[in-house]
C-alpha cells in the first residue's frame, strides 16, 4: 500500500505505528532473505565451485576420520613408473681406459652392474602413404586388371583415423577450443587444416557413433537404475540445456531449447524408463510414474548446511550426520553382501528422522495469516527444506532400502559438468548441429571410458566404424 504526505497526516497514532510496524517487519525479512543469497557459496547450495570467485569457502569435509596414516595403503595397488618389459635400443655404458694405467680396454669383455631407462616419443612427423592403383594385361588371355584402393580411401588426399581421431580428443575430450587444436597440429605435425575440416571430423565422429549411441540409450531404458540431470549451455547465443541419463555403465546426453517436460520427451528414456530414476528433486521428474523416484542426498546435505550456518538450527546438522550414518552403515553392510539395511535397523533410523523432523517443526511453524490475504502463506526455507524431507521421505532413504540405488546423484553431475568446461573454454556452440553432435559424441567417450576403453582408442575405432564393437563388442 502506498500512501501521499496528505493521507498520512489524516492517520491516527495507532495506525501509524501499524504501518511502521509492517515496513520494518518486510525490510528485516528482504534483509535476512539477501544475507541468505550473499551466503550462498558451493558448499551450502548448488551454485558451482567457479561461482565462488576469489572468496572461496573453507573446505568442510563431511567424510569421517578413517583412523589411517596418509598415503597409500598396504595392498594399495601403485601407479607409478614401472620398468619396462620390452625395451626398444640398449646402449652399453663401458670405461674405454682404465682409471689407474690409462690401458686400453676395447678389447675387455665387461659386464652389466646397473641400468636406467629414459621413457619417451620419437620425434613426431606426418606419416603419409601414398596407394598407386595399377593395370596390368593379362599375357594369357589379354585381359586388363586394374588394382582396387583400399576400402575408405575415397579422395585424392585425405585424413587418417589417427589424426581424426587425435584432433576429435583435444575437442570434444580435452575440451581444447578448434582453433588451439588447429595450432596444436600443425606445430606437433607440420599438418596445416582449417577449423572447418577439424569441426567435420567431429560431424563424421557424431555419425559413425549415432547407431552405437541410440544402443545406449536402449541400455539405459532397460536399466533397474539411472540418474538424470540436466544443465543449461549456450548454443547460437541463445540458453540451451543439456540432458542426461547415465548410470555406472553408460551415459546418454542430448540437447534442446527447453528445460522441462518438452526436454525429457525428447530424450526418450524417462517417459518410459520402469526403473529407479535418481534425480535432485526437479518438480518435471515427478510427472513420470512408471518408475520409482529417489532423491540426490547431496544435494540435501548442502540445504542442510545452509540452514545451520544462516539460522543456527540445530536440526539440521542432526539430520545432515544421520543420513551420513545411514551411508557409512549402507557401504559397511555392502561389504558383507547385504542389500539392504535391515528392518529393526530401519526402523531406529526412521524414528530418529521423524523426531528430528519434529524438532525442526517447533522451530520453523508456519507464519500466521494476515486478515483478507489470499494465497499460500511464505514459508521460510528451512520450512521448505523441513516440508520437502516430510513429503519425500521414501524417496530420500530408497538408498538405505535398496543398495542399487545411490546415495547421491553425482554420478550424472559428473556426467554432465564437461559442457561447463566446454561453455567456459569456447563460451558455448555456434550452433545446434554441432552441440547435437557434441552431445553424440560425449555419450560414445564417456560410455567407452566406464567400459575400460582408452578414449583415444574409442575414437580411433568410431573412425573406422567400429564403435558398436568398442561399447558392446
Amino acid at each position: 500500500m502506498k500512501l501521499n504526505r496528505d493521507e498520512l497526516v489524516q492517520l491516527d497514532k495507532e495506525q501509524l505505528l501499524d504501518i511502521l510496524l509492517g515496513v520494518i517487519n518486510q525490510l528485516i525479512a528482504e534483509n535476512a532473505e539477501l544475507k541468505a543469497k550473499l551466503a550462498q557459496n558451493s558448499q551450502n547450495s548448488s551454485k558451482p565451485p567457479s561461482s565462488d570467485g576469489y572468496k572461496k569457502p573453507k573446505p568442510k569435509s563431511m567424510r569421517q576420520p578413517s583412523g589411517r596414516k596418509p598415503g597409500g595403503q598396504p595392498g594399495h595397488k601403485g601407479h607409478g613408473l614401472k620398468l619396462p618389459d620390452k625395451v626398444n635400443e640398449i646402449r652399453r655404458l663401458a670405461a674405454e681406459t682404465c682409471h689407474s694405467c690409462n690401458r686400453n680396454l676395447n678389447d675387455v669383455i665387461s659386464k652389466v652392474i646397473g641400468s636406467r631407462y629414459l621413457l619417451d616419443i620419437p620425434p613426431i612427423e606426418a606419416h603419409i602413404t601414398r596407394f598407386d592403383r595399377t593395370v596390368a594385361k593379362c599375357p594369357d588371355c589379354g585381359i586388363k586388371n586394374e588394382g582396387a584402393y583400399p576400402v575408405g580411401i575415397n579422395s585424392a588426399i585425405q585424413y587418417g583415423e589417427n589424426i581424426k581421431a587425435f584432433a576429435t580428443s583435444l575437442v570434444d575430450y580435452g575440451m581444447v577450443s578448434v582453433e588451439r587444436t588447429r595450432e596444436i597440429i600443425a606445430g606437433a605435425f607440420g599438418i596445416s587444416m582449417s577449423t572447418g575440416t577439424i569441426q567435420s571430423f567431429i560431424y563424421e565422429c557424431a555419425e559413425q557413433v549415432s547407431d552405437t549411441v541410440e544402443s545406449i540409450k536402449g541400455h539405459l531404458i532397460n536399466s533397474p537404475v539411472a540418474g538424470f540431470d540436466e544443465t543449461g549451455f549456450r548454443v547460437e547465443g541463445k540458453l540451451h540445456w543439456m540432458h542426461v541419463a547415465s548410470n555406472a555403465l553408460y551415459t546418454y546426453i542430448t540437447v534442446h531449447p527447453k528445460r522441462g517436460r518438452a526436454a525429457i520427451e525428447h530424450s526418450g528414456i524417462l517417459p518410459i524408463f520402469s526403473g529407479i530414476a535418481v534425480h535432485d528433486c526437479w518438480k518435471p521428474y515427478f510427472s513420470y510414474t512408471a518408475c520409482l523416484h529417489a532423491l540426490c542426498n547431496a544435494h540435501l546435505l548442502r540445504e542442510l548446511t545452509a540452514v545451520y550456518e544462516q539460522t543456527g538450527q540445530s536440526w539440521a546438522t542432526d539430520m545432515l550426520q544421520l543420513l551420513l550414518d545411514m551411508k557409512a552403515d549402507c557401504e559397511k553392510l555392502k561389504q558383507g553382501g547385504a542389500t539392504f539395511i535391515p528392518m529393526e535397523d530401519m526402523q531406529v533410523f526412521r524414528k530418529a528422522y521423524e523426531n528430528i523432523i519434529c524438532e525442526g517443526l517447533s522451530q520453523n511453524s508456519l507464519p500466521e495469516r494476515q486478515e483478507r490475504k489470499a494465497g499460500r502463506l511464505k514459508r521460510s526455507k528451512a520450512r521448505c527444506l523441513l516440508d520437502r524431507l516430510i513429503e519425500h521421505q521414501e524417496k530420500i532413504l530408497l538408498f538405505a532400502n535398496d543398495f542399487q540405488v545411490p546415495f547421491d546423484n553425482n554420478q550424472s553431475e559428473r556426467d554432465i559438468r564437461i559442457f561447463k568446461v566446454k561453455q567456459k573454454v569456447s563460451g558455448g556452440l555456434r550452433s545446434i548441429d554441432g552441440a547435437i553432435s557434441f552431445a553424440k559424441v560425449s555419450s560414445y567417450i564417456q560410455t567407452a571410458k566406464k567400459l575400460g576403453s582408452k578414449v583415444f582408442n574409442a575414437l580411433r575405432s568410431a573412425f573406422l566404424g567400429t564403435s558398436f564393437d568398442v561399447v558392446f563388442g
